[in-house]
């Protein structure tokens, strides 16, 4: 009998690991494949210590007319077990300066193709600038078992992330990161002794959402400027790219916007109904953004309320009434100007329209405000920085903390936080505290249920 089940255990083993590698050779290889931190994600290399279970996906958006990529950060026990079921949590990138700019970096295929993988923005942001898959797996290891357990494992692998060309050389040193996400943030009041408790694991999905705002564009455009590339990568036709201003060196890049809350929705119903996940996620999903992303979280959140249990933002803009500046939002985010009015192009900012309704019906401070809603609860999670830089972001934060009675939210300057900034290191000193936020309440959604 003994050898009959150790038998069944070592042919359950084999099988799970070829499942894994089955799932690993199918995977869908992404535009910028050849970066080296993106490498040391999706193809684990044998001298690594510690290997993630990171996809790229590919589906069809119908929305859109277009391939969308997305990634997929799975649990680290993913493949251990064919019945375990997991929650999903949605992180939703910011705008893409890089997108709109001098012309040589938007109007060639090559060159646009070149700047995608050299700024690594958009579905790439959370994995490469904010590290959210070893933020993740370092908070779900039971192996760490006290807050310096956390803290030292997070200096390792930021360690040994940074030997495989993974933090930029103006970054700080992997210990300085680990502080600032455990000691400065995550913890800032408990000794390195303190008993630390694994996260909830999960699945967390990365959306590619353009310049889009997250949101259907104004005009029931599918893709604005429209282009004939259908595939997921952001190259284009010669030609395509879009001269919005009278200034000639100022280019919008083809499909920055359209309908992208349609997209959005889409990209849900699929991962639950058709992808190679479906059978493995639980209907308890949240959804978290920085900036652009903030914005989108907060916006989709409320207004798809039944979908989300948990809903988090990181210098969002969460009043998007106040940006009522058309001269300045030409010049800076002229995707704003389509989505929610219409861009005139070859002509001044007073030339184009802002859609007040449009706003409205998308703003995240007016349905939140309409919900009635007069306290912050659980579920709902936002903060920023206090050099923001951008008027638009502080106001909007501080109209919700009155409106939610929810104390000071502004982050101050600490230690190797990015000068809480608008940048990657502010948000990345957070984000332990936006996981932990989205895992207490799966885990209380658990419980209620």
């Amino acid at each position: 009998m003994k050898d009959q089940k150790r038998f069944w255990i070592i042919l359950s083993s084999v099988l799970l690991i070829s499942i894994a590698s089955l799932k690993t050779s199918s995977a869908q290889s992404p535009c910028c494949s050849g970066e080296p931190a993106l490498s040391y994600f999706l193809f684990p290399k044998p001298s690594q210590t510690y290997p993630y279970l990171v996809r790229y996906e590919v589906f069809f958006s119908t929305a859109l007319n277009k391939e969308k990529g997305f990634f997929v950060i799975l649990p680290e026990d993913y493949y251990q077990s064919a019945v375990a079921k997991y929650p999903v949590l949605f992180l939703l990138h910011g705008y893409n300066f890089h997108r709109t700019g001098v012309w040589w970096k938007t109007i060639s295929p090559e060159k646009a193709k070149r700047l995608l993988c050299e700024v690594k923005e958009e579905e790439y942001h959370w994995l490469l600038h904010e590290d959210i898959a070893i933020i993740a797996y370092a908070m779900t290891d039971p192996k760490n078992r006290t807050v310096g357990d956390l803290e030292r494992s997070l200096e390792l692998r930021f360690e040994e992330f940074s030997q495989f060309g993974g933090l930029d050389s103006g970054d700080y040193r992997p210990r300085e990161i680990a502080q600032s996400i455990v000691s400065h943030n995550l913890y800032p009041r408990k000794n390195l002794n303190d008993p630390f408790h694994p996260l909830r694991k999960m699945v967390i999905v990365l959306p590619d959402g353009d310049n889009g705002f997250y949101t259907d564009e104004n005009e029931g455009k599918r893709l604005f400027p429209e282009t004939k590339n259908q595939k997921a990568c952001d190259d284009f036709y010669p030609g395509e790219a879009m001269n919005y201003s009278l200034l000639p060196f100022l280019y919008m890049k083809p499909g920055a916007v359209g309908k992208h809350e349609s997209y959005f929705l889409e990209l849900t119903q699929y991962l639950e109904s058709q992808s190679q996940y479906r059978e493995r996620l639980l209907r308890r999903r949240g959804l978290g953004g920085f900036s652009m992303g903030g914005f989108g979280a907060m916006k989709l959140g409320f207004k798809h309320s039944h979908l989300f249990q948990s809903i988090s933002s990181q210098s969002g803009l969460l009043d998007i009434e106040l940006l009522r500046d058309k001269w300045m939002m030409k010049m800076v985010m002229p995707e704003f100007l389509e989505v929610f009015g219409h861009l005139e192009s070859h002509r001044l900012p007073s030339a184009s329209a802002l859609d007040l309704r449009h706003i409205q019906a998308n703003n995240p401070f007016t349905l939140i405000k309409n919900k009635g809603i007069n306290q912050r609860p659980g579920w709902l999670y936002f903060d920023y920085g206090s050099k923001e830089g951008f008027d638009g972001i502080t106001e909007g934060n501080k109209s919700l903390e009155k409106l939610l009675n929810g104390g000071n939210r502004q982050i101050p300057v600490q230690p190797f936080n990015g000068k809480s900034g608008h940048n990657y290191r502010f948000w990345r000193s957070r984000a332990g505290v936006i996981l932990q936020h989205h895992s207490d309440a799966f885990q209380q959604t658990f419980l209620e249920q």
